[in-house]
């Protein structure tokens, strides 16, 4: 897609459903040459947070993944943040669904991301990351920005790859899981 991850785009919703499929395609084609296959279906930066809330673009997203269920007959669980429309459409079309938090990641009021522009939205520091993880696991709530709990219950932990620290904080993350008793493991 142009303009692919952290810019919002105003998208067709015929032309984003054609443009999700062809890349769930392509990305299948990849794995199946190396001897795998997709196994799930996670929106990246601005389309995943846009879908939040906005439901013909969550809507085109879901269309894309069912084509692609339905064509290839497997079954592909979709990634997205609790609560969000995108997940209720989902659910509705009957596709698995996967409650996903962000470890690395601050929190507003209302359960969504604080936008990357805001002071503190990004966690670096290992030990800060690795706390709301186990907290996340076990409690199934996050302190947002303002201390507000927001009910998380996640399946899926991300820690984002892009990070300067990502290594570090996603072998903390996973420490901290091993220390309380959370078992680290594939959902599909």
């Amino acid at each position: 897609m142009a303009g692919f991850g952290r810019r919002d785009i105003e998208y067709d919703p015929h032309e984003l459903a054609d443009d999700v499929l062809y890349q769930i395609g392509a990305l299948d084609a990849s794995a199946r040459a190396a001897g795998d296959r997709v196994r799930y279906v996670k929106p990246h930066g601005a389309l995943y947070n846009r879908i939040v809330h906005d439901a013909v673009q969550a809507e085109a997203v879901v269309r894309a993944v069912v084509a692609f269920s339905e064509a290839y007959s497997v079954e592909l669980p979709v990634l997205g943040l609790p609560g969000s429309v995108f997940l209720e459409l989902a659910a509705t079309a009957g596709l698995p669904v996967v409650l996903e938090a962000f470890a690395d990641r601050a929190y507003t009021a209302q359960g969504t991301l604080v936008p990357r522009s805001v002071p503190d939205s990004v966690l670096t520091i290992p030990e800060e990351v690795a706390g709301r993880a186990v907290e996340m696991a076990i409690s199934g709530t996050v302190a947002a920005i303002d201390g507000t709990p927001v009910t998380v219950a996640p399946r899926s932990l991300c820690v984002h790859g892009d990070s300067p620290s990502a290594v570090a904080l996603a072998k903390a993350v996973r420490e901290g899981l091993r220390s309380v008793g959370v078992e680290v493991g594939a959902f599909a």
